[in-house]
């Protein structure tokens, strides 16, 4: 009779070979769960819901003034006119400070503005008046402003924590000043004023979150102020005049949003969740024995010595 014997016990054997493929495997689905953990994390951290929420900023950039037409006032004239003068202005710029309440699609703010910009020249437009001929370009020093308070409502379209548009109008108050030193080729020949109109204005933008709180934006305005009046100063003695302010500003916009912070993201999932429990292995007789501890070989295998 043949009996099957081995110096060395199966198990002595096996325990090692299962002790490392399967330790392996653990720290494999270690690493693994880790990332899913993390993943899981980040995916879960919420958006920032702006709406319902105060906000604050600030606005400047460069603008354009239209040519300044201005004419003589006169209630009874019904026909149209170029005006008496033209002033042109160069590039000014364009500042305001703004404050509002998010209300979801739609936003009101109230905003302080100065605008400013230097003057380039007086075009003599009608000379039958002035006595100088029609087109000369005096060439004259001075400026124009504004200062404004006016009430925006604004349509906001896009992701709040990504790009997102706006449009929208404004009505409010505007003053506004001119101030210009005379052309010693053409003396006593200038326009000097100021006054306060009603003022509106039309404005549309994007913006972007660059921080939970704080947005950054490009945003176009129309600005007009209608029906000046101004009592003429200079030796011409056109008596009043009538102008009006119209210009375009392009502005860069940081916005700081009042609104509550987020609430910290929930805890990764612990380990033992995302890690699938450790494997089963048969044993040659046919046993099925597992691995409760898998940092640990699973429990040794005895093969009985057969005859």
């Amino acid at each position: 009779m043949t009996r099957l014997r081995g110096n060395r016990p199966f198990h002595n054997v096996f325990p090692q070979f299962y002790y490392r493929t399967h330790l392996k495997g653990d720290n494999s689905m270690r690493k693994l769960g880790l990332a899913v953990a993390l993943a899981t994390t980040a995916m879960a951290t919420p958006a920032l819901a702006r709406d319902h929420s105060f906000y604050v900023g600030v606005e400047g950039g460069a603008m354009l003034v239209e040519d300044q037409p201005v004419d003589i006032f006169d209630p009874t004239k019904t026909t149209a006119s170029l005006g008496e003068f033209s002033i042109n202005h160069g590039v000014g710029y364009d500042v305001d400070l703004i404050a509002g309440y998010d209300f979801g699609m739609v936003r009101l703010e109230g905003e302080l503005g100065y605008k400013h910009a230097g003057i380039d020249e007086l075009e003599v437009r009608d000379f039958p008046l002035t006595g100088i001929p029609f087109g000369s370009h005096i060439q004259v020093d001075g400026n124009s402003h504004s200062f404004s308070g006016m009430i925006n409502g604004l349509l906001d379209f896009g992701d709040d924590d990504g790009w997102s548009g706006y449009v929208g109008a404004g009505i409010g108050i505007a003053g506004v000043k001119t101030s210009m030193d005379e052309d010693p080729d053409f003396p006593g020949v200038f326009v000097e004023g100021s006054d306060s109109r009603i003022a509106w204005q039309a404005i549309m933008g994007v913006r972007t979150a660059i921080s939970p709180n704080i947005d950054l934006g490009l945003k176009y305005r129309f600005f007009n102020v209608p029906n000046l009046k101004y009592n003429d100063e200079s030796d011409v003695g056109l008596g009043e005049l009538k102008s009006r302010w119209r210009s375009h500003s392009v502005l860069l916009s940081l916005t700081y949003n009042l609104a509550a912070p987020p609430p910290p993201p929930p805890p990764p999932p612990p380990l033992a969740e995302v890690i699938s429990p450790s494997r089963k292995v048969r044993t040659p007789q046919g046993t099925v024995v597992g691995n409760a501890d898998p940092g640990k070989p699973a429990g040794k295998c005895h093969r009985k010595h057969t005859a």
